[in-house]
């Protein structure tokens, strides 16, 4: 049983954090993650953006969406802290607002940034619950010391949070919100809804209007990014599974093989076969 099946948490280091990145080949990560930066940097592909992380900053990563590396420096240093949803599912709603909002916040390619007084205590509170972790130590109720030591983290950050963006959702214009429930709809149901005509309706606005404030939050249409997430999709079936492509293509929620494999072409000027043959050792 692996530590994050046992305790819900797991702590990766710059040593060890490339066994759930991979770094020649788009991922989408099993659970959610903050990742810290003490030095160095460490450029992300996500969606429709590049997202680089210097000194004294954060990220959330999510299993929604599909990551791909694009560069990191010899003097990176980091923390990955992973965690089963369920672990965190029992604290406030407060904290999970605030870390829906700063998700949105890199989404649309912004930094989220620590002072540095703030990143040592959570540098520390990290290290400490990863020594707990990984002590080999005959320890009783270690679960529940995980458990309240991953809280004292979890309100640690929420306070930072909530300082720099008080108020938190009600600092988005609601052109933000828009794009914000736009990525979380298209993230839930690009399996099965490719026009930008039901995401539309699922905020009882209009087609136009929708694609209008994409455009103008991202700089790519609602159709574009419908397309990147399909196709960012299709990346991680077929470089990170066996799956033969007509069974990708009818999970993506295509009619047939020959409509996904156009698609994919359309989009990358490969055949998923020649996508995938690129992967194949």
């Amino acid at each position: 049983m692996s530590v994050l099946e046992e305790f819900g948490v797991e702590i990766f280091t710059q040593h060890n954090i490339f066994e759930r990145i991979s770094v020649e080949k788009p991922f989408r990560p099993d659970n959610p993650a903050f990742i810290f930066v003490r030095s160095g940097s460490i450029k992300l592909r996500q969606h429709f953006s590049d997202l680089e992380l210097s000194a004294n900053m954060f990220m959330v990563t999510d299993p929604q969406t599909v990551y791909e590396m694009v560069s990191v420096s010899d003097d990176f240093q980091s923390r990955m802290v992973s965690y089963k949803r369920e672990f965190i599912s029992a604290l406030s709603l407060k904290f999970n607002r605030l870390i829906a909002y700063r998700y949105f916040r890199q989404q649309m390619n912004r930094g989220v940034s620590f002072q540095q007084d703030e990143m040592e205590v959570v540098w520390k509170s990290v290290n400490f619950l990863k020594y707990i972790l990984d002590s080999s130590t005959e320890m009783m109720y270690k679960k529940e010391i995980v458990k309240h030591l991953f809280s004292v983290f979890a309100y640690q950050m929420a306070g930072i949070i909530s300082k720099e963006d008080s108020n938190s959702m009600s600092h988005m214009s609601r052109q933000e919100e828009i794009v914000f429930l736009f990525l979380n709809d298209l993230g839930e149901y690009h399996h099965t809804e490719k026009t930008v005509e039901f995401y539309a309706e699922r905020q009882s606005i209009t087609t136009r209007h929708l694609s209008s404030v994409v455009k103008t939050i991202t700089g790519k249409s609602a159709s574009q990014i419908i397309a990147l997430i399909i196709i960012n999709e299709a990346k991680v079936l077929l470089n990170s599974t066996k799956k033969p492509v007509y069974e990708i293509s009818t999970i993506l929620g295509f009619s047939d093989q020959y409509s996904f494999s156009h698609f994919f072409k359309k989009h990358l000027e490969v055949s998923p076969r020649q996508y995938r043959y690129q992967f194949e050792s």
